[in-house]
């Protein structure tokens, strides 16, 4: 059976994600003081591979797994100071709306929001923010995601800020434009 082309690149990429993150993790164990076994290749097989002890692996998959994390959201921050919007950041990262438990959400920037400031119900106290550097008006921005006008959700930009004025300006068209279809099927 011949997959598609995106199926084989997705396939490629996905391979070469888990095989870099391997590597990684042998190389995190063996700095940690593992040594390398050899175990079969898969129960019953003639065969066999080199790795390291599986609780010392495990350990070095944690460790990668929240520094990857940690790095992620540096990422998130650089693409919203740089003027990406949830929406694609969430495309960047693959996300599909309530597709991961953790990344709560109804469209894809919700979960993308999630993503960086937490789930909605780690916040009830103080309540979500994600705060990044805004590179038009140099404003901190204590941002509270994509569910209300940019006005309310981005405090910290300065009243001149270009940026924000593109955003508001692109949410009203976005409204008005809901607004027409939405008399229109009245």
């Amino acid at each position: 059976m011949n997959l598609p082309e995106a199926d084989h690149e997705a396939r490629d990429k996905a391979l070469a994600g888990r095989s870099a993150a391997r590597r990684a993790a042998i190389d995190l164990a063996l700095g940690a003081g593992a040594t390398m076994t050899s175990r079969p290749l898969f129960p019953g097989a003639q065969s066999a591979m080199q790795d390291v002890e599986p609780l010392a692996g495990l350990r070095a998959t944690r460790d990668l797994e929240l520094g990857v994390r940690y790095i992620a959201t540096y990422y998130v921050r650089d693409a919203r100071g740089a003027g990406h919007t949830w929406q694609e950041i969430g495309e960047a990262l693959g996300i599909t709306p309530n597709g991961e438990s953790e990344l709560a959400g109804d469209t894809v920037a919700e979960a993308a929001y999630s993503f960086a400031a937490g789930r909605p119900d780690t916040a009830w106290r103080y309540g979500r923010s994600f705060a990044w550097r805004c590179a038009s008006c140099d404003g901190v921005i204590s941002d509270k995601g994509p569910f209300n006008h940019p006005v309310d959700n981005e405090p910290g930009h300065t009243d001149d800020c270009t940026r924000l004025a593109a955003a508001v300006a692109a949410w009203d068209a976005e409204s008005a434009r809901f607004d027409a279809e939405w008399e229109a099927e009245r």
